[in-house]
């Protein structure tokens, strides 16, 4: 016996982000799932399996993000239901980070779509290198 899988959606690389906290999918397929029922976005937790493209010094600490839309809508806004990964990639080949974190209460409402986002900030040696982190990543959160 056997099983397909299927996620809630597939990686876009570089989706275009305006103003720095919203997200424009209009005319990308969806990427996002549909809210049950009005409720509150209570906790994230999510895990990020990585292997470097290139071997690099520096930290990077990978960041997930609840994004959200309106019922409708292909345009997601930032929200507070975030969590920073631990410990960071640190220039090894492979590896797990992992964080889960409790949160101010996030409203949604049947509808709303949301669409956890996954990125990275840095810090590397040198500057100027060009590098990237790929892997394969999941999450959770709580609504209640």
């Amino acid at each position: 016996m056997g099983a397909s899988l299927i996620g809630f959606g597939t990686a876009i690389n570089g989706a275009p982000i305006i103003g720095g906290n919203t997200i424009d999918l209009t005319g990308i397929p969806s990427e996002a799932f549909s809210v049950p029922r009005n409720g509150n976005i209570t906790a994230i937790s999510a895990t990020f399996n990585y292997f470097l493209d290139l071997n690099r010094g520096g930290l990077t600490t990978i960041t997930a993000q609840i994004y959200r839309a309106p019922v409708g809508s292909d345009i997601f806004t930032a929200t507070n239901a975030r969590v920073d990964l631990a410990p960071p990639v640190a220039g090894v080949p492979a590896g797990i980070t992992f964080g889960s974190a409790e949160i101010e209460p996030v409203p949604v409402s049947t509808g709303d779509r949301l669409l956890m986002v996954f990125f990275i900030s840095s810090v590397i040696n040198p500057p100027a290198l060009i590098f990237s982190v790929s892997g394969t990543a999941s999450a959770g959160i709580n609504i209640v």
